[in-house]
């Protein structure tokens, strides 16, 4: 398994901190017996604990006038990969990366391949029904999922049937599916066929 950052180097800093953590630990473990709690059975639970890097996380956000790119940012999924290996070496709680399709859209074998080289999985899939993508023949702008319009539903179904077939190949076993539907004005809308319009599309 590969590292970004030398091992040798995160050990020697971790051997710097080491004296004083144990210090620290050794304290906390004597008020949490006060309190009738052991502390290595709380640590052995902090252990098991994962969470999953979202690939947009390590990627400069924006705000809801302009997105502003910042220096050394990931330039493609491969990219956020190696970012998200950086974060599980340093952590080693994030041992897997969810990614969000189309952005992260890549041959599933390439990228079951560059996130083995720093034992990462996958988690999550996620789609994105909630904006147009380059090229989509039809605009999720008066909703996607529970469009009014069968074949813009239809579209965002095989969407969301695309991201479950590259999770497969992944490994991935969940998808979370982005809802952005709604309206603008009161009464613009009939929530309630929208809704059913929705649980129909779904149970595809």
């Amino acid at each position: 398994m590969e590292h970004i950052i030398s091992a040798g180097l995160v050990d020697k800093d971790n051997a710097a901190r080491k004296a004083n953590l144990e210090r620290d630990y050794a304290s906390l473990g004597e008020r949490l017996d006060r309190r009738g709690i052991a502390i290595d059975a709380v640590r052995d639970k902090v252990e098991k604990f994962a969470v999953a890097i979202p690939s947009w996380g390590v990627g400069t956000g924006g705000t809801r006038f302009a997105r502003f790119p910042g220096a050394g940012e990931p330039r493609d999924i491969f990219d956020k990969i190696e970012d998200c290996a950086v974060i599980q070496q340093l952590t080693q709680a994030t041992p897997t990366v969810s990614l969000h399709i189309p952005w992260d859209k890549a041959d599933p074998n390439r990228l079951k391949q560059a996130a083995s080289r720093f034992g990462l999985g996958f988690d999550a899939m996620n789609s994105n029904t909630f904006s147009d993508a380059k090229d989509q023949k039809l605009s999720y702008k008066f909703g996607s999922l529970s469009h009014a319009d069968a074949g813009t539903r239809r579209q965002a179904v095989e969407h969301n049937l695309e991201c479950i077939e590259i999770g497969k190949t992944l490994g991935s076993k969940a998808l979370t599916v982005w809802i952005g539907d709604g309206s603008n004005f009161p009464g613009q809308v009939n929530f309630a066929k929208a809704f059913e319009r929705y649980l129909d599309a779904m149970k595809e």
